[in-house]
């Protein structure tokens, strides 16, 4: 049986709240949209949420974007691969309701069997680390 994590409502809150800090940083727009990307392994045409899961390569060279989902994906049960999932996210303006405006920045979400465990943005590790790694 694989690992799987769930994150917790204050998991969910700190992510939102961390890539929406990081957007701020490239765009005066008041409210964002956050999308998960699912990624593609250029190799073996393996696809999913979790870049661990498709790629050895640490810096995910041998992926492309596939398609976005919506944030609400990140409520979901995910499969861990050795222990961790890493998640790459894209942050838009969000200028209405239901409205995706342009890309602000695009960060990653680390998450291990105890829920989030870091985050990654601007090609920075640990801008954000739980206080117990």
């Amino acid at each position: 049986m694989q690992a799987t994590v769930r994150l917790t409502a204050n998991d969910i809150r700190q992510l939102r709240s961390t890539a929406e800090q990081i957007a701020r940083r490239h765009s005066s727009a008041r409210r964002f949209a956050i999308e998960i990307a699912e990624r593609v392994n250029l190799a073996t045409g393996a696809a999913g949420l979790n870049i661990r899961a498709i790629t050895d390569d640490p810096d995910w060279e041998d992926t492309d974007l596939h398609t976005t989902h919506p944030w609400s994906r990140i409520r979901e049960r995910h499969t861990l691969a050795n222990g961790t999932a890493l998640f790459d996210l894209y942050v838009y303006e969000r200028p209405g309701i239901g409205e995706t405006g342009d890309l602000a920045c695009c960060v990653e979400a680390e998450l291990d069997g105890q829920g989030l465990a870091a985050f990654h943005a601007d090609s920075a590790k640990n801008v954000w680390r739980r206080s117990d790694l």
